[in-house]
């Protein structure tokens, strides 16, 4: 019997490492693990990515916890609020991404991407686990809803809700985030053509060709751009601060104004000059990459003195972190130090983001943790699902304790991902993506 049972044994490993059986297992270990992010993929990126979601999880725990009343939270001034610029750190990731085939095309004189193309990967990428998350908790919120539900759900469809206060956080918290997320996706392309007319992309010469134009007529254009993003914010706040408190209910002009100053910077602020931000930082990272860029060695400790930047940067807004709190509403006033805080947060954490990708193995090493790419990869369902399932908005979530529904959170998330945002992952990789294509290849190049 020993011995047949060793003859089986044999049998079962020799199947096992066969190449065809060897091929469907990791057939099958693909399809547990999150996509890659393509050609173009920076795996750093990821870890950053998870850290933003990560806190902002661990910001909502900690008030869930009601931290903010304990003694020791108190005596530091409760600057793990700081956790909350995890929003920030998303937005500055998303003007870097996607500014990234523009700011390509703008320096090696090629033309801009396609609007129409850019739109529709957006949409494949937010729109499919958005809208079942927002269609879950309207079906489980209609029973208690005050207002119609169908103007709650139109709101949030349409992504305004973050201009109506009473939609601005009704469903889910960070709902009012993609809102002003989906809000910069519509303007890209349009900001991206300001840019390459303002920097002089859009000359052409004898032959119809575009024109290359030199890094700092690009990041002047975007500083100009952050400079009007500015000006919005101040011009929004400074009509929402000279309204009366009862200017939602006096209807009339001041009415009128009241709607103006929330399409104008909504209840949070739009953050346009954040995702700016993140612009510029892409067109550093592209133009040091290109052909006629910095070699890898010479960056690292440019990215080392980046890191130690972002660093003192984002010490102070740790400890002045009620100035990223606040919202915009008729009869509040705000100064200047309210207005800059985002971006410093911006600044700061762009100059982490490049000494991310720029830094050496040992700088790079803790945002390339495989465990921390996972979540950063499932890190959307993770965002949009986590303060629902603290607060337990499925029954069977009730009897959990607070770490029972902590791991929910990622259990949920990843079975968020795996059948509602993947399928339209692999529709979205595959379309293709012009100028990205090219910064993909100069890019593999690069990082030899």
């Amino acid at each position: 019997m020993a011995v047949g049972q060793e003859r089986i044994e044999a049998r079962v490993e020799r199947a096992s490492t066969a190449p065809g059986m060897e091929k469907s297992w990791r057939s099958s270990w693909r399809l547990l693990l999150p996509l890659d992010n393509g050609p173009a993929e920076i795996r750093a990126l990821d870890g950053l990515r998870a850290i933003a979601a990560l806190s902002i999880v661990l910001f909502h725990v900690l008030l869930f916890m009601h931290v903010e009343y304990q003694p020791w939270s108190r005596a530091v001034g409760n600057f793990w609020y700081v956790l909350a610029t995890g929003v920030q750190l998303f937005f500055t990731l998303s003007g870097f991404l996607l500014f990234r085939p523009y700011t390509h095309a703008m320096l090696t004189g090629k033309p801009l991407p396609p609007a129409a193309r850019f739109y529709k990967k957006r949409a494949l990428r937010i729109l499919p686990a958005y809208w079942v998350a927002l269609a879950i908790l309207l079906a489980l919120s209609w029973r208690i809803a005050k207002d119609p539900v169908w103007l709650n759900a139109l709101t949030h469809a349409l992504f305004i809700h973050d201009i109506f206060p009473r939609y601005n956080r009704d469903l889910d918290g960070p709902f009012w985030t993609l809102a002003v997320e989906a809000q910069f996706y519509l303007l890209l392309p349009w900001i991206a053509a300001a840019v390459a007319w303002i920097a002089g992309h859009a000359w052409r010469g004898g032959r119809g060709q575009e024109r290359p134009r030199p890094v700092k007529h690009v990041i002047v254009s975007l500083l100009g751009m952050i400079a009007v993003a500015l000006a919005i914010r101040w011009i929004g706040a400074q009509i929402m601060g000279s309204l009366p408190a009862s200017a939602p209910n006096t209807g009339g002009a001041i009415t009128a104004l009241w709607w103006l100053g929330l399409i104008l910077i909504g209840m949070q602020g739009k953050y346009l000059e954040v995702f700016l931000v993140g612009a510029i930082a892409a067109t550093l990272y592209t133009a040091a990459m290109g052909p006629r860029g910095v070699r890898r060695e010479r960056l690292r400790p440019i990215a080392a003195g980046l890191a130690l930047l972002g660093l003192a940067v984002m010490v102070p807004c740790a400890i002045f972190w009620p100035l990223g709190t606040v919202l915009y509403q008729a009869g509040t006033q705000w100064g200047w130090d309210v207005l800059l805080y985002p971006l410093a947060t911006g600044v700061g954490y762009s100059a982490i983001l490049l000494s991310a990708v720029w830094g050496g193995p040992w700088l790079r090493a803790p945002f390339e943790l495989p465990a921390l790419r996972f979540v950063g990869h499932i890190s959307y369902s993770v965002y949009i699902w986590h303060l629902p399932i603290l607060h337990a908005v499925f029954p069977f979530l009730l009897p959990l304790s607070l770490p029972g529904r902590v791991i929910a959170v990622f259990v949920i998330a990843y079975l968020s991902y795996q059948f509602v945002e993947r399928p339209f992952l692999q529709r979205h990789h595959r379309i293709a993506t012009g100028p990205a294509q090219g910064a993909a290849a100069v890019a593999a190049i690069w990082r030899r």
